[in-house]
């Protein structure tokens, strides 16, 4: 087990340098929606990255395990479906990457696929790929950012020698190619000089070990682009003052209020935000705290795998809708109607033909109410740091 946890952190660390190069050296989109975020945790992150080399206790050795199955299975997906376009011969570039500099901030941009076509009227279609435990049902700003910067690249720099692929053992790489010259050069497809005659999107495609949903379409938009190179120069600017006092982040800007992906952070030992005083004589407590929790998780999987075996059961048995009944006990299974929900958004959209924006506005405030506020108890698990390696 320890021997996997610490394989599937280097191999991971090998793969990111070899596909991606050093990521201190430069800005990346992912870095860009993580900064809008945390700074902190980008900086972090720039300058101490995931640990690899680190010797893995056992203590340590089930949360690792755990982290790291979460983080490898992104890479797992894209092997995956690179396979399934590939089976297709599909003409699509895969990790495709963009080299920039604004105001003396290097950036680069991955994009996970990206489908060019010039039958017709000349397309380009990018696809992010994105692993979830559970399906979002609507996409994250970080996602939405790292999106919006690569398709706004790829806009704006069309005819500049920005594009490339890193080699692969069965294929030579490339750099320094205006994007029509690599699609000449990788798919033998003639591009237009001119992007503003192509048909440009952008799409993030969400998939957990059972369900798979795709958000777009997200276009080139010239603000989104500027606050993507705004956000990159505020990171560089921190990363490189960082890097100059030693490498003590603790004063960077954190998130804003509560952050689902805090628990997770590499970088919350020590973070502001979660100042308190220790108090060792909870910690019975919390223990049994997390015990009954995942004790009832555990039931909730238990019952539901019992409740499907018998709906299995049922629709098998040739009982024509009847009661099956055992001993002092009986069970069907019968259809039932769906939850009834509203869409806020579309009521709205129906009430502003009809009202106009304003009244439409105020109507809804009229019948909207506030639940009584309660008290929430909050557990996060602190990630002791660990002995970093970085180039400062």
């Amino acid at each position: 087990m320890a021997l996997l946890a610490k394989g599937l952190v280097e191999s991971s660390a090998k793969r990111t340098l070899s596909s991606l190069g050093d990521r201190s050296q430069y800005i990346g989109m992912s870095d860009i929606g993580r900064a809008l975020e945390c700074p902190r945790a980008a900086v972090g992150k720039k300058l101490f990255g995931n640990g690899a080399g680190l010797e893995v206790s056992q203590h340590d050795l089930a949360s690792m395990l755990g982290t790291q199955l979460r983080l490898q299975r992104g890479h797992w997906f894209e092997a995956g479906v690179a396979q399934v376009f590939r089976t297709q011969s599909l003409p699509v570039i895969e990790q495709l990457e963009i080299q920039a500099h604004h105001n003396q901030v290097p950036i680069k941009a991955h994009l996970d696929f990206t489908f060019v076509s010039a039958a017709d009227q000349p397309t380009v279609r990018i696809l992010e790929l994105k692993s979830c435990e559970n399906i979002p049902s609507t996409l994250y700003s970080s996602y939405e950012t790292q999106v919006y910067g690569q398709v706004g690249l790829l806009r704006a720099l069309w005819e500049k020698p920005a594009f490339g692929v890193h080699g692969e053992p069965d294929m030579a790489g490339c750099s320094g190619l205006t994007f029509p010259e690599l699609c000449r050069k990788m798919l033998g497809i003639q591009m237009p000089a001119d992007a503003s005659l192509v048909d440009i999107e952008a799409w993030v495609l969400c998939l957990s070990m059972s369900e798979a949903k795709a958000f777009g379409p997200y276009l080139p938009d010239k603000s989104m682009l500027g606050l993507c190179l705004q956000t990159a120069e505020d990171l560089w600017t921190l990363t490189v003052g960082v890097r100059s006092n030693g490498g003590d982040i603790f004063d960077l800007p954190t998130a804003k209020g509560f952050h689902a992906l805090c628990p997770w952070c590499d970088f919350n030992a020590d973070c502001p935000k979660f100042e308190g005083v220790d108090q060792p004589q909870w910690s019975p407590d919390l223990a049994r705290l997390a015990r009954l929790k995942a004790d009832v998780a555990a039931l909730d999987r238990e019952i539901s795998e019992v409740e499907d075996g018998l709906k299995t059961a049922y629709m098998l048995s040739d009982v024509g809708g009847n009661w099956i009944n055992v001993d002092n006990q009986r069970f069907r299974v019968s259809s039932q109607s769906g939850r009834r929900t509203l869409n806020r958004e579309q009521l709205r959209l129906e009430l502003s033909a009809i009202l106009g924006e304003d009244d439409c506005d105020t109507l809804l405030a009229r019948c909207e109410s506030e639940g009584k506020s309660f008290e929430r108890l909050m557990v996060s698990k602190i990630n002791r740091p660990k002995e970093r390696s970085h180039g400062i």
